[in-house]
């Protein structure tokens, strides 16, 4: 147990080992349908443990995987080559390995519709009763011309939610043939100041949102921009912030902002976590980043699943620009990190195949202070 701690393997899985000292073998074992992102690293830091420089056979044995878990193991080289094994528990033997061919593409029919699109402003006022739809333009412009303050709107099913950064200020929700209007600030701690924040919006009969919703939205953009001047913002918000607001450098290498377009049908969904990335475009080209900041490895290791995702499906197949014109995603996945965290991210680097589909970027130490000035590649695979 105090190795599994040291080299960091989840106790919710099972190790074996086996082998000689010029070829070893090496198995985890889930007895239920594991988290894949999880299974993954852990298997993947196993065999890297027994391995030691020599060539290693690592099994992963599971009741059940996914087709994007099984591309990835296809794509895991170096001295560590990764096969997939079922386990049933009532059947005698229990378990079957995975022939190699399965490893290849997943039927692109199968996951045409992981996730559907995104509304627009009037698509989401289909529905709406005539006055419902004119108050819903008013609100629009209202936050529109928030837009130089970095305030933006995200488009859901049934609600819009208004963000500066990450931070949810308002929110509006489909009530029927209306819509409910108000200002959120659940992210602030001190429940006085919170409370004096917290107000419901309306149009009032001279066509225009009322005075004390508006002087709310005021007050908490001023708190948070303030936030971000005196360097209280976490080093996560900062980030997020600062690459929705895609300027200078980020520019420059990536492009301009591509809104994701797709929204998940349910919890749990991959496009979840795919919406936590950012997407820019340029001269044709889509291009995305993967900001890690925390736990590298495991982000790693997400965002390689994430990415045959993006591979096999059509998720991305239908990228368009504002004038609606096509855009290519040369498949690559940028991950967007600090120097504290570049080693980490080399060893994934070592263990697959094709490493060049995850280039590192890591921001200048003062990117805190003085926003992303600087990107350095970082790419060389760590011994």
């Amino acid at each position: 147990m105090e190795k599994r701690k040291t080299w960091r393997l989840p106790a919710k899985f099972s190790y074996f080992m086996g082998g000689e000292t010029t070829l070893r073998a090496g198995m985890i074992v889930s007895p239920i349908q594991p988290r894949e992102d999880e299974f993954l690293l852990a298997g993947v830091l196993w065999g890297n443990r027994l391995s030691n420089g020599a060539k290693t056979v690592l099994y992963f044995v599971a009741p059940d995987f996914s087709p994007f878990f099984l591309q990835v193991l296809g794509k895991i080289g170096g001295n560590l080559t990764a096969r997939a094994v079922y386990w049933r528990e009532k059947l005698n033997p229990s378990l079957y390995l995975i022939p190699d061919r399965q490893y290849g593409p997943a039927n692109p029919a199968l996951y045409q519709s992981l996730g559907e699109e995104r509304p627009d402003w009037r698509r989401w006022g289909q529905g709406l009763n005539p006055v419902a739809q004119q108050q819903l333009e008013i609100v629009r412009r209202f936050f529109a011309g928030l837009s130089s303050r970095r305030v933006r709107a995200e488009i859901k099913a049934q609600q819009i939610l208004f963000l500066w950064g990450d931070f949810e200020i308002a929110e509006l929700v489909r009530k029927g043939k209306k819509f409910e209007l108000m200002s959120r600030a659940k992210w602030e701690k001190n429940s006085e100041r919170a409370q004096t924040w917290q107000k419901a919006g309306w149009v009032d009969i001279s066509g225009r949102l009322n005075p004390d919703f508006c002087l709310a939205i005021e007050d908490m953009l001023s708190f948070l921009e303030g936030q971000e001047a005196d360097g209280t913002l976490s080093s996560e918000h900062l980030l997020r912030l600062l690459l929705g607001e895609a300027s200078g450098v980020v520019t420059s290498v990536w492009g301009n902002p591509w809104p994701w377009p797709w929204l998940p049908k349910e919890r749990g969904d991959f496009i979840t976590e795919l919406g936590q990335w950012f997407f820019f475009q340029a001269d044709g080209q889509l291009s995305a980043v993967c900001p890690i900041l925390t736990k590298p490895l495991a982000a790693a290791s997400s965002s390689i699943l994430l990415a045959e995702v993006l591979v096999h499906t059509s998720l991305l197949r239908t990228a368009v620009n504002e004038q609606g014109e096509k855009l290519i995603w040369d498949g690559r996945v940028h991950w967007l990190t600090v120097q504290d965290h570049v080693q980490e991210l080399r060893r994934w680097h070592c263990w697959l195949k094709m490493p060049e589909k995850f280039p590192i970027w890591t921001l200048a130490q003062d990117w805190q202070t003085n926003g992303i000035k600087e990107l350095t590649s970082n790419s060389i695979c760590a011994t």
